[in-house]
């Protein structure tokens, strides 16, 4: 890969795995979708699976909703504990430093908002500022929408054709990535898309990826 100057990273089943924490949320954003629309749990969950055959993710989900997705978010980094579910990880910490350390300036984008993309930091080990820039659904419209993808580039100060974009989920993550120029890595055995860039398994090959000559 030729070399590039800025690394985004999406952070949810990107930077770690754990399907323990993923249904624990999931569970956590039903219930309080029920909360907000005065509807029983069931109902809540009917109504996600219905948009979300529309919509590629829950974030959109609760906004065709009429939710407020920043109040939402908030309330539910209340709610949950990453640290019951997530471990600290040493060597994604130790990979995010390397490619600092090799010059690149990273980032973090997700469609969490920012109080519960710092709890999971903070469970896996991660300090904030390991990040030069950190773009939550606090700050822009969730993914897959441009949003947030040309604010990192824009406070970045570079290109699409400078930056690499890693995460787990193509319709989500690396369509609109791919769609603005910006190189892509997926992530997992979640299958396989022809139209992304590069594919590892795990997050920690992005190392020989990126910083092979």
């Amino acid at each position: 890969m030729p070399r590039q100057k800025l690394i985004i990273f999406d952070i949810d089943g990107t930077l770690y795995r754990s399907d323990e924490y993923e249904k624990e949320l999931h569970r956590k954003i039903v219930e309080l979708l029920a909360e907000r629309l005065g509807c029983s749990s069931e109902e809540a969950k009917a109504k996600l699976r219905m948009l979300r055959r529309e919509v590629a993710s829950i974030s959109w989900c609760l906004i065709k909703l009429g939710i407020n997705l920043r109040e939402f978010y908030a309330e539910l980094a209340k709610r949950v504990n990453p640290s019951d579910y997530i471990t600290e990880a040493k060597e994604v910490r130790d990979l995010l430093r390397k490619l600092k350390e090799s010059g690149f300036k990273l980032a973090a984008h997700t469609n969490s908002g920012k109080a519960l993309a710092l709890k999971v930091l903070g469970a896996l080990g991660i300090e904030p500022s390991t990040f030069d820039i950190i773009v939550t659904s606090d700050e822009a419209e969730p993914k897959p929408s441009r949003d947030g993808y040309l604010k990192i580039l824009r406070l970045a100060r570079m290109t699409a054709g400078e930056a690499v974009y890693v995460g787990d989920r193509y319709e989500v993550d690396l369509k609109t990535a791919k769609e603005l120029g910006i190189k892509t890595i997926m992530v997992g055995k979640g299958g396989t898309s022809r139209d992304v860039d590069f594919q590892v398994e795990n997050i920690l090959e992005v190392e020989g990826l990126i910083l092979r000559d």
